[in-house]
């Protein structure tokens, strides 16, 4: 019971770091700290709250492929996102012309 109750005041503690770092303004390291830190509770979850560090190796390597795949699919659609070449429609140059 204590170690859960470690993890669990160790998650608040992370949740106060996310919290006072978004109020800080970092520029893009804020983004890059917060994202760290969500891994780290995410982890901390993982291994304590779901019982992996104690699961069979089949149900761990379940696990890390899900989260290879989620990850691969953030990469892909953040790549997407960023090569975008956007340009404004054809009339929306007009609606901010209008007096």
């Amino acid at each position: 019971m204590k170690p859960l109750i470690l993890v669990w005041l160790s998650l608040m503690l992370l949740l106060a770091t996310t919290t006072t770092t978004s109020l800080i303004p970092l520029g893009a390291a804020n983004a890059v700290l917060n994202i760290v830190i969500a891994l780290a509770k995410a982890a901390l979850v993982a291994v304590f709250f779901m019982h992996l560090r104690q699961s069979i190796p089949l149900l761990r390597l379940i696990a890390v492929v899900g989260l290879f795949t989620l990850s691969l699919l953030f990469i892909i659609g953040g790549a997407d996102i960023i090569t975008r070449n956007v340009k404004p429609a054809a009339w929306q140059h007009l609606v901010h012309d209008r007096p």
